[in-house]
């Protein structure tokens, strides 16, 4: 059902540096913008839509068009709960509504096309104000993940796309709550926390429905999951103590752990994983507030500070900024979208570090194949520009379909 927007105004954004578009022939130069707003918390595959919240509602932002509100209601504000996300295209994005007939929360779509707003239902139960709140979208936009109420304010984690309508998911502890923080890009796979009978939250996976608590060497208990690469393959979370590391699980290999902190009494936090796993948005914290950590990005082994690495890269990062909570990266982990500490308060951040010129165009989304999540993408960007215009003429169309068909599999 169509929502009326908020009419709530931001502040006029402070921007540092340009946006670059994705030039898969010869890549890109990188740039940073610091923009009103409390978080951003979910981007598009090319970098150039992100998803953020002020202290009321949600907007989208893109270089050219500056803030957009789609409304809802702000994480925290009157109780409510969820985080923005986005489709890998950028043409849905998921987040968490007041359903005007109930007065309660709703997870909802809000088209980007056409500004239209459909909530998604509940399971006719509410806790305070909440009645569902949306956590993640999948890649596809089909698919949205969450938290909703049932009965006496049993909290459960749900899987929702249009043909299956709400699907509550199992929990490995009787009368035990979960959520689920995000999904792959069909939505077939999920992540999110199950809580214990000792009140722990445990990374957990659901595939097609089935529980698993993920964990490492020796039983080892680990913290939430947050993210999951488009295929669902590799997933990321955060460790339980300052003690525990953050850490990155894939299907086939299971459990390694990621860096601990390099700032001593800091705990360690993965949000974010690109879709070949090879990049993990990271922040380390000793507590609140929420932006008084450091930012991280952790490569094939090696971690880097988020600024530092940013201006080796050639971004030009003022020396009062301090990156320090990125929430959310593009797919090939290229741009990473969060909040930062600066000169003039908190701003959210849209850091492009540079893309390298790709020597496989048709892998929109990453993943080391010219498969179809690719076709997905290439065809719901249809005449418009971005990662999809695999020739680069300015507009996706039947010459990007007839590459992406002849380039199917493996990169080479």
């Amino acid at each position: 059902m169509p929502l009326t927007r908020q009419a709530h105004v931001s502040a006029i954004a402070l921007c540092v540096g340009l946006s670059s578009s994705i030039a898969h022939g010869g890549g890109t130069k990188g740039s940073l913008a610091l923009i009103a707003g409390s978080y951003a918390t979910g981007v598009s595959d090319d970098g150039s839509i992100v998803v953020l919240n002020d202290a009321l509602q949600y907007w989208y932002w893109t270089a050219s068009t500056g803030h957009v509100p789609i409304g809802g209601i702000a994480p925290g504000y009157q109780g409510a709960g969820g985080s923005g996300g986005i489709s890998a295209d950028g043409s849905r994005i998921g987040f968490t509504a007041i359903n005007p007939k109930t007065g309660k929360t709703e997870a909802a779509i809000y088209e980007v096309a056409t500004g239209e707003t459909t909530l998604i239902g509940n399971f006719g139960a509410s806790c305070d104000i909440g009645a569902t709140s949306a956590w993640g979208i999948s890649g596809d936009g089909t698919h949205v993940v969450g938290l909703g109420q049932q009965a006496a304010c049993s909290a459960i984690g749900y899987v929702w796309n249009a043909t299956t309508g709400l699907v509550s998911l199992p929990s490995s502890y009787f009368y035990k709550p979960n959520r689920a923080n995000g999904c792959s890009f069909d939505g077939s796979t999920v992540v999110g926390w199950q809580s214990n009978y000792v009140g722990e939250w445990l990374g957990c996976i659901w595939r097609n429905g089935v529980q698993t608590i993920i964990s490492g060497p020796g039983n080892l208990r680990v913290g939430d999951a947050n993210a999951c690469s488009a295929d669902g393959q590799w997933v990321v979370g955060l460790g339980r103590s300052t003690e525990d590391p953050a850490w990155r699980w894939r299907q086939s290999t299971g459990y390694s752990a990621l860096p601990l902190s390099p700032i001593s009494g800091y705990q360690s936090y993965a949000v974010d994983v690109s879709n070949d796993g090879s990049r993990v948005a990271m922040f380390f914290r000793a507590g609140p507030p929420a932006t008084s950590g450091e930012g991280y990005l952790w490569i094939d082994g090696t971690l880097h500070e988020l600024e530092e690495y940013a201006r080796a890269q050639g971004v030009d990062v003022p020396n009062d900024v301090r990156l320090s909570l990125p929430l959310a990266m593009s797919g090939d982990g290229y741009t990473i979208v969060g909040t930062g500490r600066t000169a003039f308060g908190n701003r959210i951040f849209v850091l492009n570090l540079p893309r390298p010129a790709s020597s496989c165009p048709t892998d929109i989304d990453g993943n080391g194949e010219t498969g179809a999540p690719d076709l997905s993408l290439l065809l719901a960007a249809w005449g418009t520009s971005g990662a999809a215009d695999v020739d680069g003429d300015g507009a996706v169309g039947a010459a990007d379909l007839s590459l992406l068909l002849a380039a199917w599999g493996a990169c080479s």
